[in-house]
């Protein structure tokens, strides 16, 4: 009798627990999308070496097997597939997935040494189109770094509105915007062109915004996101 009774209490408890993890089988992700937009109109078409320097310095090695880079290039037309220059998942396989870096530091570097420049600047279609591949990847953490002087110019018969859920689920970063003349003689215009656009992507969904001008905090950044 105590057996048949131990037995059933085992089988209780066991069938109890069960019904209590109802999660237990699914798995967080941790891959990351890191989705860069780069300037290539006016003045910040010459910042183009030292974008790719804090690329190779700060992102490729925070990249794990399994993370996803994708890059596009700001210019007048930008809402182009065209404008994405490298779209590149890592292998599972480590040894596999540091190869896969050092082609993409090789490709880094042959468009910094382009001399391409637009004298336009389309920068919400950039975002438009990141978005849509962040939202058709759907990593575990994706994140948007805009290296621009986030100076919108868009040529004549351009339009661009941006949805209420546009970068649903996407931290956006605008890394070392560059200061225009008009900055220099009145700081509160470069203030007002950040908080402007710091309202607008809040606006279109996104999970957060951040500016930073020390790329040496954006490693850090990333592995917070990754974690959540």
């Amino acid at each position: 009798m105590r057996s048949r009774l131990t037995t059933r209490l085992l089988a209780a408890a066991a069938l109890a627990a069960g019904l209590g993890l109802p999660g237990c089988g699914d798995e967080a992700r941790y891959d990351q999308t890191i989705c860069v937009l780069i300037d290539e109109s006016g003045t910040y078409a010459d910042q183009k070496h030292e974008v790719v320097r804090i690329l190779k310095r700060e992102v490729l090695p925070s990249m794990e097997p399994g993370d996803t880079l994708l890059v596009i290039r700001i210019d007048g037309e930008s809402y182009e597939k065209d404008n994405v220059e490298t779209l590149v998942t890592l292998d599972p396989r480590p040894s596999r997935a540091n190869q896969q870096k050092f082609a993409l530091a090789q490709k880094l570097d042959a468009f910094a040494r382009r001399s391409k420049r637009s004298s336009h600047t389309d920068i919400p279609g950039a975002m438009m189109l990141g978005g849509e591949y962040l939202k058709e990847l759907a990593s575990g953490s994706q994140v948007m770094l805009i290296f621009s002087d986030m100076e919108e110019d868009l040529a004549p018969g351009t339009e661009r509105t941006l949805s209420e859920d546009e970068f649903d689920g996407i931290f956006i970063v605008a890394m070392n915007v560059k200061r225009l003349g008009r900055d220099n003689a009145d700081p509160k215009v470069y203030r007002n062109r950040l908080a402007s656009w710091e309202r607008r992507v809040l606006d279109a969904g996104s999970s957060g915004w951040k500016t930073f001008m020390d790329s040496s905090k954006l490693a850090a950044y990333l592995g917070e996101i990754r974690s959540g």
